[in-house]
């Protein structure tokens, strides 16, 4: 009697157990992220990692909408850029999923233009023992800009640097402005196209000297 009754105890202890498991609830999860981000043009990034509460049963992450350049960890939500992520500003659509259901949040990632471009230039009057002709243009935010120019002969004697400063303005791949030298009151013209590879190509006038310019982006480290 006493086996019986004890082997009655244990079933119903397990069905006991079982119940409670079966009524367990869970939810869809809630999610929480840093709404706004700021990249850096030309460089690789990543996103803090969101907050979930996943309500009973942890799940993944998605995103709603694609950017180039721009992928995601589906266990850890943190989102990461490369260098082909497009200059402006992204609306991205991210969301945690589980077996009950998903949210979802939306965050902004800012790519301004901006860096430091390094590389040579050519002009229509040069020294015949010229080695060098170096250039160098440094890119704000708010649309100006600063740099320099300088001549290396093949002796070693450097010639400058000249220093200018303008501004620019950049529609898509397509850059217009105006720059000044330093010792100089005249104001001049330039264009240049800006490819994905961060080579930046133009060209500019500055009284009789017509030059063209190669320019690529330094990587911060």
């Amino acid at each position: 009697m006493q086996k019986l009754y004890f082997i009655l105890v244990i079933v119903l202890v397990i069905t006991a157990c079982s119940k409670n498991d079966d009524d367990a609830v869970v939810e869809a999860p809630v999610l929480s992220i840093t709404p706004n981000l700021t990249a850096s043009y030309f460089q690789q990034g990543e996103s803090p990692l969101p907050e979930v509460q996943w309500n009973g049963d942890q799940g993944k992450f998605g995103l709603e909408n694609t950017t180039q350049g721009l992928s995601i960890d589906t266990e850890t939500g943190q989102l990461s850029w490369d260098p082909s992520l497009p200059i402006g500003v992204h609306t991205v659509i991210l969301f945690a999923y589980n077996e009950a259901g998903k949210d979802l949040a939306s965050l902004t990632i800012s790519n301004p233009f901006q860096g430091i471009f390094k590389g040579t230039y050519t002009t229509n009057i040069s020294f015949s023992n010229t080695l060098f002709q170096i250039m160098e243009m440094v890119f704000n935010t708010d649309g100006t800009f600063s740099g320099y120019s300088q001549i290396e002969l093949d002796d070693g004697t450097l010639l400058g640097p000249n220093y200018f400063s303008g501004n620019y303005m950049l529609l898509d791949t397509k850059m217009e402005g105006t720059f000044e030298y330093e010792d100089s009151e005249s104001t001049n013209p330039f264009a240049a196209d800006l490819d994905q590879q961060g080579k930046l190509t133009g060209q500019y006038s500055a009284e009789f000297l017509n030059a063209t310019f190669e320019l690529n982006v330094l990587i911060q480290q």
